[in-house]
């Protein structure tokens, strides 16, 4: 008899691997595309001049292409001049008055051939031509003593005038007048401005001034320009770049 122990029947059990869990990988952002280089116009001792800063130039000018991108050139060799010699420029654009003052500036540090400003004064004035008769003489310094009171009480010369009721040919009066510190007589021409000058006899009468302003006047810009902006570009390397 053929005897066999009966084997207990099992059950397959199917037992998943753990897994580890792992995070969704990390999003790495593309760089940003790398800006274009600027087109250029010029450059200028290796400065370059960007094409939109000469489109910029040249509406703020109003001069052909050409001229603009010379003038921009100019500009720029002004600026860096100015700087190596101490010298500020404002930044960004430059209105004619600021450019012929820093042109002006720069080319006296230089020690070119350019005039000096000069010497102006801003004033009221009152002049009248002595009269050959010496009582008339008298009543003319009357006059003007009672129209410099009337100044130093708050009325400009030529309103003091007007309340005077006085006429004639003899008698000048200038309302913000510009003279030369030359030409005014020196017991007025450095008085600060807003005095009331003495009477002052001169020029055969008898002058009075209110000093509105001291003022330095350049020489026109053009002539400055002419001197300075050869000197500027002198030995410069100046590229033209066609487009």
């Amino acid at each position: 008899m053929l005897t066999g122990a009966c084997a207990t029947p099992t059950t397959a059990v199917s037992v998943a691997a753990a897994q580890p869990a792992f995070s969704s990988p990390p999003t790495i952002a593309s760089p940003p595309p790398a800006a274009a280089a600027p087109v250029l116009a010029a450059r200028v001792d290796g400065q370059p001049i960007a094409m939109s800063d000469l489109d910029a130039h040249q509406a703020r000018t109003g001069l052909p292409r050409p001229q603009a991108l010379d003038d921009l050139i100019d500009l720029t060799l002004l600026r860096a001049a100015a700087s190596k010699n101490g010298i500020q420029v404002a930044s960004g654009a430059l209105d004619p008055e600021a450019r012929a003052a820093a042109e002006f500036d720069l080319a006296r540090k230089l020690g070119l051939a350019v005039s000096p400003a000069s010497h102006v004064l801003l004033v009221d004035h009152a002049w009248v031509k002595d009269s050959k008769a010496k009582k008339a003489q008298a009543a003319q310094r009357a006059a003007v003593d009672r129209l410099r009171g009337l100044v130093a009480a708050g009325d400009t010369i030529p309103s003091g005038y007007d309340k005077l009721g006085i006429s004639g040919s003899a008698w000048h009066v200038g309302d913000h007048e510009e003279y030369p510190y030359e030409v005014i007589p020196p017991e007025a021409r450095d008085l600060p401005a807003g005095s009331l000058s003495p009477v002052v006899p001169g020029d055969g009468g008898l002058h009075l001034f209110k000093i509105i302003e001291h003022k330095q006047v350049r020489p026109a810009a053009d002539s400055v320009s002419a001197v300075l902006r050869p000197y500027l570009r002198e030995g410069k390397s100046i590229e033209l770049i066609e487009r």
